[in-house]
């Protein structure tokens, strides 16, 4: 498996992982996504194993305002349906906290929908990552 950032051509792989999750999103749109990431100190990372994309992870680097830190905010991560269980979404993790190494950078966010409690929480919890005793706000815009 080789772990590499995401280019362009990847936007409809990308998307099909994404539909597994149960998310519709255009190409085009995910087109977009890789081009915004690699502009703004982010990162889309592809899981590959012959020739085929079998996972991705994406997220930013955010400067905390009340310190001279950052953090990096995990904003997808999926594993092909057929590939799970096998180390793939371990290996996109592990090269994300690379990164964050990389950029001195101490903290590592993530949000996993309520609903994903038997899969994705217990994998994050495999990982030595803890829920967050805060709660989190979001407010709907509309324009």
């Amino acid at each position: 498996m080789v772990i590499r950032k995401a280019v362009i051509e990847d936007a409809s792989s990308i998307r099909e992982l994404i539909r597994q999750l149960g998310y519709e999103i255009k190409a085009s749109d995910v087109e977009k996504n890789i081009t915004i990431y690699n502009e703004v100190k982010g990162h889309v990372l592809i899981a590959e194993e012959n020739s085929n994309i079998i996972g991705f992870v994406s997220g930013a680097f955010i400067p905390l305002f009340h310190s001279n830190e950052l953090m990096f905010r995990i904003t997808a991560l999926c594993v092909d349906q057929n590939s799970r269980s096998q180390g793939v979404g371990k290996h996109l993790i592990n090269a994300i906290e690379e990164k964050c190494k990389d950029n001195n950078c101490f903290y590592l966010e993530v949000t996993s929908g309520a609903h994903r409690k038997e899969d994705a929480h217990l994998f994050y919890e495999k990982l030595s990552y803890k829920a967050y005793e805060g709660k989190r706000f979001r407010k709907t815009l509309e324009w």
